[in-house]
């Protein structure tokens, strides 16, 4: 399997695992980042961005809820074979 190959599959399957996500506007990115390393190794890591009504320096801004968002989301991709950073909407 090519490189391009590996990434547009973990892009298709995050995109499928995290559909209800993006129609509630709780995903708002998903993207791939792979790095090809020496001796053909690839690394591939898979970033989510998701979107809470408040930032996270407001004074009404809730941890808790972006908690329980990112578990969500954690929980919809379930066993995805990568490293996954989510990062939030400003």
């Amino acid at each position: 399997m090519t490189q391009d190959t590996d990434v547009r599959g973990l892009q298709s399957k995050a995109e499928a695992r995290l559909a209800a996500l993006k129609q509630e506007k709780l995903v708002t990115r998903i993207a791939v980042l792979s790095t090809l390393l020496g001796q053909g190794k690839i690394t591939k890591r898979l970033m989510i961005r998701m979107s809470i009504e408040t930032h996270k320096t407001s004074p009404d801004f809730d941890q808790e809820r972006c908690n329980q968002a990112k578990n969500r989301i954690m929980q919809a991709l379930g066993d995805i074979d990568c490293d996954v950073f989510i990062e939030m909407d400003r």
